[in-house]
């Protein structure tokens, strides 16, 4: 059985011409950003062979006179980001996208895997299928492997016949065949009181003798407890940072003669 493709009304027929670098008039080119070119530096351009530089003046005419034309759009972008036809002006693919068309790399990646998608579609032969012509037909089901864009273009067709098939009927298609995973609601966390969400885990105990002249846990509770105070109030953050540094170097002597206690037992 040969393969059958819906016919695309006049406006779209680009998408089927891809190598003319001719457009309808009814399509109206979006403003290309001004001294775009002026942003990379010299020494990381790389120049293009005359044979390049053609392509990319095909490509980019393409593009600017077509940037409603979706398959249109992704054909030319595929070539330029492969080929790095940007490189003579641009460091980077995402650069040139955002610099010279004023769209970003992720949307400029969407707009190829809709070229791709459709492209496959059309070489597909011995199955009917249903060729989607706009990008919100095919962003439904380009995450999908080729065969399973395939399954779903068959059923769309199932479903309109002769008729004309609406992203709503792509995503419908894609539902039945290949629903996407629902989201597992999580369970609400049981809510903690004030003293339960700042409590800091408990350290394991080690029994000591206290024969030190380190100062006492209880003064380092009492200087915690005034700059959390203090710390609460902006205007006083700077009084409560030389707190903190001196309860860190208190911290750290406590930290020292604990290691010299662990190290006495373990020697015992």
């Amino acid at each position: 059985m040969n393969s059958k493709h819906k016919a695309v009304k006049p406006a779209n027929k680009k998408a089927e011409h891809l190598d003319s670098t001719t457009s309808s008039t009814d399509i109206v080119a979006a403003p290309v950003k001004a001294k775009s070119i002026q942003k990379t530096t010299t020494d990381e351009k790389e120049p293009l062979s005359a044979e390049e530089q053609k392509h990319l003046t095909e490509c980019e005419t393409d593009i600017n006179t077509n940037l409603q034309g979706v398959f249109v759009l992704g054909y030319r972008l595929e070539q330029i980001r492969d080929e790095k036809l940007y490189r003579a002006t641009y460091t980077t693919f995402a650069t040139y996208c955002n610099e010279r068309w004023d769209f970003s790399k992720t949307h400029a990646n969407r707009l190829i895997q809709a070229y791709l998608c459709e492209k496959h579609l059309k070489s597909i032969k011995g199955t009917d299928v249903y060729v989607p012509t706009k990008e919100s037909q095919v962003r439904l089901i380009a995450d999908l492997k080729p065969e399973q864009q395939v399954e779903v273009a068959s059923e769309v067709l199932t479903i309109v016949g002769e008729g004309e098939a609406s992203a709503k009927v792509f995503g419908e298609a894609r539902e039945k065949l290949f629903p996407k995973p629902k989201p597992v609601a999580k369970e609400p966390k049981p809510a903690k009181d004030d003293a339960e969400e700042n409590a800091i885990p408990a350290s394991p105990v080690l029994p000591v003798v206290f024969d030190t002249n380190l100062v006492s846990f209880t003064e380092l509770k009492k200087r915690a407890d005034e700059i959390y105070k203090i710390y609460a109030n902006p205007s006083k953050k700077q009084v409560a940072l030389k707190l903190i540094f001196s309860l860190k170097q208190d911290l750290e002597a406590w930290a020292d003669w604990q290691d010299q206690q662990l190290n006495q037992q373990e020697a015992a």
